[in-house]
């Protein structure tokens, strides 16, 4: 289809284990430990049908025994096209990184568009602290996964204000936030940064089944214009993605 600037779709794939009544059978989180390569053949189909230039992957998995030992993001890539950069989402001196499977799980960026550079920074507080930044001619993209305690997480937001406003380029800050208390939890970003918040509308984005909740964004500065944001109605996950089309 016609369509100016880049698409970029943020996605917290749950790891593509699924999701569904029986996910917690038989005991919580059990769904967790699931084989997940079909689920996760499906979600890239529809992702290609997408046609990103930029796919940005909370949860996804680095290549645990339920990926058959692959990376997702590299699969990913080596189907819509572009480069995999993938970070494992908790602190390199937490003892999560020795555990199997804990140690797999991460966050990703799938990108078409060369970037220039690409590194990840780790916020001080939290359990899950990776931000993976990657930089473009630009504009730089922050992928982030924040912390579901309250206090961590308001401390996690004063500091992606601070690297917003430290940023020599216009900024793509995109995530699931796990704002439970909505967007007003964003205010550092939005009031002191100037960040904009794509989905104007305030759209649900969790749980995928019957939406209630907004805790996926993808927040930008003025600088960046976004032509269009929608969110597919699919449950390949517990949350749904996220489609922005934006140019400079």
């Amino acid at each position: 289809e016609e369509r100016l600037g880049m698409r970029f779709v943020l996605y917290n794939i749950r790891y593509a284990t699924g999701t569904g009544w029986d996910y917690h059978i038989p005991f919580p989180f059990w769904g967790c430990f699931r084989k997940t390569e079909k689920n996760f053949k499906d979600i890239s189909s529809f992702l290609m049908k997408l046609n990103p230039d930029i796919v940005g992957l909370v949860e996804s998995d680095g290549g645990s025994y339920r990926q058959n030992g692959k990376s997702q993001p590299k699969e990913m890539a080596s189907q819509i096209g572009g480069m995999p950069i993938f970070c494992c989402k908790y602190y390199p001196e937490s003892f999560i990184t020795k555990t199997p499977i804990l140690k797999s799980q991460g966050n990703a960026v799938v990108t078409k568009i060369p970037p220039v550079s690409h590194k990840v920074r780790y916020l001080s507080y939290g359990v899950k602290r990776a931000l993976l930044e990657v930089e473009y001619e630009d504009f730089v993209l922050y992928l982030v996964h924040l912390s579901l305690g309250r206090k961590a997480r308001t401390k996690q937001l004063e500091e992606l204000a601070e690297r917003c406003m430290s940023s020599k380029k216009p900024v793509i800050l995109a995530g699931d936030c796990n704002t439970f208390g909505g967007e007003d939890e964003l205010f550092p970003l939005i009031e002191r940064v100037g960040l904009k918040n794509a989905n104007s509308d305030l759209m649900p984005t969790y749980p995928s089944s019957s939406p209630r909740m907004l805790l996926d964004f993808v927040l930008y500065s003025p600088e960046i214009k976004v032509d269009n944001l929608f969110i597919p109605k699919v449950t390949f996950s517990d949350h749904l993605p996220l489609v922005c089309d934006f140019s400079l």
